[in-house]
């Protein structure tokens, strides 16, 4: 019984995760581009900004889901970590991978990249959550990397590298301060 509720939910938080990140894209601009909504929209065109939107509900989802089935898996930030890197990895690889070979961003492509690392994270993460192996002191290990993760993507809206995954490349700036 377990299993089929943490499929459940992991089903649903699909939908939840992408439609949540989606209204993300637009929530910064839509609320005057407040400086309160900045760290969890999308404040720019730029790439990290566009996993920042994916990973900002599914750290949301991951809290709510287990509070509501009044379970929390020994594995969770396990579970978690394992989704926040499948969809860095997904976004950030395939998005330069394809740029690369035909010169240009395609928007459905990205749109469908988007939720395709969605997919993909809630699926490993079901995986993870559902498996027997946990390891006390590697959770413990994962969770700090979790919320460093959680800080980091904070941080990089206001003091983001100066790197092209970073960079807005239709405006040439970084962040939330548009930074040149």
């Amino acid at each position: 019984m377990e299993k089929k509720n943490i499929l459940k939910y992991s089903i649903i938080g699909f939908f939840v995760i992408s439609i949540i990140g989606t209204l993300l894209h637009f929530t910064y601009d839509f609320f005057g581009r407040n400086i309160l909504i900045a760290p969890f929209s999308s404040v720019n065109e730029s790439v990290w900004e566009h996993v920042k939107i994916a990973v900002m509900p599914v750290f949301l989802w991951t809290i709510l889901e287990f509070c509501e089935m009044m379970y929390r898996p020994r594995n969770l930030w396990t579970s978690l970590l394992v989704k926040i890197l499948t969809i860095m990895l997904i976004i950030i690889t395939a998005y330069y991978t394809y740029t690369y070979i035909i010169g240009k961003h395609v928007l459905w492509v990205d749109i469908s990249i988007f939720y395709i690392a969605i997919l993909v994270s809630q699926l490993l993460g079901y995986k993870v959550a559902t498996s027997g192996d946990v390891d006390k002191n590697r959770e413990e290990i994962y969770q700090y990397i979790t919320i460093f993760l959680f800080i980091l993507f904070i941080l990089f809206t206001f003091l983001p590298p100066r790197f092209e995954l970073f960079k807005d490349e239709t405006t040439d700036t970084y962040g939330v301060f548009e930074l040149k």
